[in-house]
């Protein structure tokens, strides 16, 4: 195996390397199937909250520039972009729904609206995703718990 070639299982070179598990949050439960509101990378939801967050009060300084309004949209076009490929079709759309993008460059004002709309929904999902998060650690801190001997 030459110096370019990929690592493969067992090779010494892999053996620092630590592959975390993939995790997906289900939110909610939809008696459709079609309908589930999965997020499947809850990591990225995460990191994409903070950069809306970061660009939101860059946004809300006293002037911005064109140049600065350019950037802040092609910004939210691609921060629109990852979350998308983070949620389940259900979710994708209602993001869709919340952001049609416009063909048109935005205003100053309209971005500040585009931004504080979709941050606000983030904010929901990250909320969504804490608490399921939180509602699965208890019931796994239950199932381990030992259980007392019961007296006959």
């Amino acid at each position: 195996m030459g110096a370019t070639e990929p690592a493969g299982p067992g090779d010494p070179r892999d053996a620092g390397v630590v592959t975390l598990p993939r995790l997906a949050v289900v939110m909610g439960r939809a008696a459709d199937a079609s309908r589930v509101c999965r997020v499947d990378a809850p990591d990225r939801v995460l990191r994409i909250w903070a950069m809306l967050a970061s660009a939101d009060d860059e946004l809300h300084r006293a002037s911005l520039r064109p140049e600065a309004v350019a950037r802040l949209q092609r910004q939210l076009d691609v921060l629109t972009a990852e979350l998308e490929r983070s949620l389940s079709p259900a979710l994708a759309g209602e993001l869709h729904h919340l952001v049609g993008r416009k063909a048109a460059e935005l205003t100053a004002a309209e971005l500040r609206v585009e931004y504080a709309c979709l941050l606000a929904w983030t904010i929901g999902l990250v909320i969504g995703i804490l608490t399921e998060l939180q509602v699965a650690s208890a019931k796994t801190a239950r199932a381990s718990r030992p259980q007392p001997a019961t007296r006959r």
